[in-house]
């Protein structure tokens, strides 16, 4: 007889994908933004941190409550709602003009990050999954691993081209405006975690792991 597929493996690939989204994007690529932000408007370093923290206890704090948030709105809103926000907080990153503009900014960025973090994976993954629950939420946190990697790879690569030349930061800018680069990437990335998010029943509906 041939055996059931369970769905909960792709509940694993969605989050592998959100994890790839948030991490690269709202955690590994901070560094990044910021050493960007102080080299394009000449920003001290406390001017774009400060709002860095703010960014980061917001995201705690929500990630402290987003247990109710889920089990209230379910994932796919969740995930949607939180991949706009990071996206849009990205997007924006692209037009700010004065150090107090990144408040509000990081602020919504931090919404996306509380709600894809490392607590919603669990959060997501957990009715899925009893025996190998272990396995399932390692294997999505590998996305965030990718992420880091990703993000690493494509600052060397910036730092390559520009030992023999403009930088590819530089190129790009130059082209499609401040951070364009970042918008569509980040665009690209986040409308892919939340296309992928948990369509479909949830456990109750389909063969739940035993």
């Amino acid at each position: 007889m041939r055996a059931r597929y369970f769905y909960g493996w792709n509940v694993v690939g969605a989050t592998f994908v959100m994890a790839l989204g948030s991490f690269g994007l709202g955690f590994y690529g901070i560094a990044v933004y910021v050493a960007a932000l102080q080299y394009i408007h000449g920003w001290s370093a406390s001017a774009v941190s400060a709002p860095v923290t703010l960014y980061y206890v917001a995201g705690a704090l929500l990630t402290a409550a987003i247990a109710g948030v889920y089990e209230r709105f379910g994932p796919r809103v969740v995930v949607a709602g939180g991949a706009a926000a990071m996206a849009a907080g990205l997007a924006a990153l692209g037009f700010v003009g004065r150090p107090w503009q990144l408040y509000p900014v990081f602020l919504v960025m931090s919404v996306g990050w509380g709600a894809m973090s490392g607590a919603a994976i669990n959060i997501i993954l957990a009715p899925w999954f009893q025996r190998r629950r272990g396995l399932a939420v390692s294997l999505a946190f590998n996305g965030a691993t990718l992420g880091g990697v990703l993000v690493g790879l494509a600052v060397g690569i910036n730092q390559l081209t520009f030992a023999f030349g403009p930088s590819l930061v530089g190129v790009v800018r130059d082209r499609f405006g401040t951070y364009g680069a970042a918008l569509w990437a980040c665009a690209m990335l986040q409308a892919i975690s939340a296309a992928l998010i948990l369509f479909g029943p949830g456990p109750a509906a389909k063969t739940r792991e035993g």
